[in-house]
């Protein structure tokens, strides 16, 4: 059963070519959000097996879309994993992919990195 994963990422090239990729694979079906706005709505109708979210987006920044996910009983026990170009590969690598509590990992991702963590996360 394919598992279903969700990007959260104003940048809707990225999230094209992101979908493509890990729908290349035939392990995964992807759902992509581009307005930040509507992130939580969505999550809660489709019910993703993991989320990777962008960290700035306009309208709602992602730390604040990850709270309110992260305390609301539908959503809280979703995996939430932050995209960002704000942090460099070194330091997200040197900290584990935690930074504050949270997962990273760092644009521009490798869609290897992305497998593994989808397999780790959702067994």
């Amino acid at each position: 059963m394919k598992k279903t994963v969700m990007i959260i990422d104003d940048e809707t090239d990225f999230c094209f070519f992101l979908k493509q990729n890990l729908e290349d694979t035939k392990e995964f079906s992807v759902v992509t959000v581009s307005n930040a706005l509507e992130a939580v709505a969505k999550v809660k109708s489709t019910k993703p097996d993991i989320i990777f979210l962008d960290v700035m987006m306009p309208g709602k920044s992602g730390p604040d879309i990850a709270q309110e996910l992260k305390s609301d009983v539908e959503t809280r026990n979703i995996p939430v994993v932050f995209l960002t170009a704000i942090v460099e590969e070194e330091e997200v690598n040197q900290k584990k992919n935690i930074i504050g509590g949270w997962l990273y990992l760092s644009k521009p991702v490798k869609l290897q990195e992305l497998v593994r963590m989808i397999r780790e996360l959702t067994g």
